[in-house]
């Protein structure tokens, strides 16, 4: 099953998703709780800068429309107090400053050259209050009106403090907004381990089930969800409930199914068992009714020999049903330490005997490959797979018999491989070719006396063995591959 594409920034999992979701929840909220507290700084820190603005500029102004005009030009605003730290006045006559001071906690001292530039480049709109970058002193909130005089009197006050206070705000807020990310991805973490672990055992469940071989009969589908993961009063306790529904259902399917089979096996056998007898009179019949063929028409004689041939034919057929009712039940066995070399030789010179217009190659090992195994049953499956390569390939084919050693999980085991260069198998039949009953070339098959049970023989020989046959078709090269325990 191809990878489902997904895009490069999103998690895939839900785990994953989960701390992602809560932790840029909680960062945005707080990010927007920063960004309000901020805000709702930055207003109070202008509205009492402009109250303690307009205050200043009220004091200058009525200090200035009261003060004596007799002091020299210069240095009447030093004389002036009550202004606060970092409060900046000035006089200005046509845009240009007449006088200006500063105030600090030493009291009152000439206004820098850099606040006297800054207030000459201001444009005055009547009194709006306006916030005026002074240079190297920072960022000044200035108000203005006209004195009795005529003259425009400036308060300027620092936002020196204000700027800091909104910094180390704006940088709290910042490391809050980390912190809070990084515990509620922690928290989530934690907790969504500890919430997904029910579904995670449940899912455990699910791919035990799923990896059961249900093909074979003996097989049951005992995994269940335990009893802790299927309360009903949460999610995941009815995924688990409805997961052990589902299992018992379809356990309960395969056993009616197994005992269904287990009773046609039984069937059959039965009916083998009793066709045999019959058939042996029938042909024994046939067999003594032609011994007097010459006083036979010649009609007579030829449908004697036909059912002769037919009750040869269907007397096969009960053995290889009563071969494999054996086998499926873990009968019909004889093993022994035998050399698979051996038993792979005499088929391939049986075989060959009885079909010269095939190529039979043998690709043997010279030492001996030791199996444990049935020597009979072994020999009738290799025939098979040879007799199946003569039945559906035209004249002139090669067939390739050869063994060798190949490890597996016990150790090493025998593979035994036959190949012929013929036309192939249909690729739709492919997955049911060991199947009983199963003909490639009804109309051939039937000719060559074939009863479709062949294949399926083999495979129940060979997992009878505790062994694996598979098969791999293509034009100019069919491989049939049966692998068999190496015996001690």
């Amino acid at each position: 099953m191809a990878a489902r594409a997904t895009q490069w920034w999103r998690p895939r999992t839900l785990s994953r998703q989960l701390m992602f979701g809560v932790s840029s929840l909680v960062s945005v909220v707080v990010l927007l709780v920063g960004a309000l507290s901020i805000y709702t700084l930055r207003e109070y820190v202008t509205a009492a800068s402009d109250s303690e603005v307009t205050h200043s500029l009220a004091a200058f102004k009525h200090a200035f429309d009261d003060g004596p005009a007799t002091d020299p030009p210069g240095k009447q605003l030093i004389k002036f107090t009550g202004q606060s730290a970092g409060t900046i006045i000035a006089v200005m006559s046509d845009d240009r400053v007449v006088q200006a001071a500063t105030f600090d906690d030493d009291g009152a001292s000439p206004a820098p050259a850099e606040a006297v530039a800054a207030l000459e480049t201001i444009r005055w709109s009547g009194d709006a209050l306006q916030s005026v970058d002074f240079g190297a002193l920072g960022r000044y909130r200035v108000a203005s009106t006209v004195g009795g005089q005529g003259q425009r009197l400036v308060s300027a006050i620092s936002l020196r403090g204000a700027t800091e206070a909104i910094a180390k705000k704006t940088l709290l807020v910042a490391a809050i907004t980390l912190v809070a990310a990084i515990l509620a991805a922690a928290g989530t973490v934690t907790l969504v381990r500890r919430t997904l672990q029910p579904l995670r055992r449940v899912a455990a469940t699910a791919a035990r089930a799923a990896r059961i071989p249900l093909a074979d009969d003996e097989h049951r589908i005992t995994a269940r969800v335990r009893h802790a993961d299927t309360d009903p009063d949460n999610e995941v306790g009815i995924v688990g409930e409805t997961l052990n529904h589902l299992l018992a259902n379809v356990d309960s399917v395969l056993a009616a199914r197994a005992e269904a089979d287990r009773r046609m096996r039984r069937f059959l056998t039965d009916v083998s068992h009793e066709l045999r007898t019959p058939l042996a009179t029938i042909q024994g019949y046939a067999e003594l009714t032609r011994q007097d063929s010459e006083s036979l028409p010649e009609t007579s004689e030829y449908a004697l020999a036909r059912i002769e041939s037919e009750a040869r034919r269907m007397s096969s057929l009960v053995d290889d049903m009563l071969l494999l009712s054996r086998l499926d039940e873990g009968q019909g066995l004889e093993p022994e330490r035998l050399d698979l070399c051996a038993v792979v030789a005499d088929a391939i010179n049986d075989i060959a005997v009885t079909a010269p217009d095939h190529r039979f190659l043998a690709d043997l090992p010279n030492d001996p490959v030791w199996i444990r195994g049935d020597r009979a049953r072994l020999h009738q499956a290799v025939g098979n797979l040879l007799t199946n390569a003569r039945i559906h390939t035209p004249e002139g084919v090669t067939v390739t018999t050869s063994i060798r050693h190949v490890p597996d999980s016990t150790g090493f085991a025998a593979e035994l491989t036959v190949i012929d260069d013929g036309p192939g198998i249909d690729a739709e039949l492919l997955p049911n070719l060991f199947g009983r009953f199963v003909r490639a070339d009804r109309a051939r098959s039937r000719d060559m006396n074939s009863s479709g049970l062949g294949l399926a023989i083999v495979a129940s020989i060979i997992k009878a063995h505790g062994g694996t046959v598979e098969v791999e078709s293509r034009p100019a090269h069919t491989e049939f591959r049966l692998q068999l325990p190496a015996g001690v």
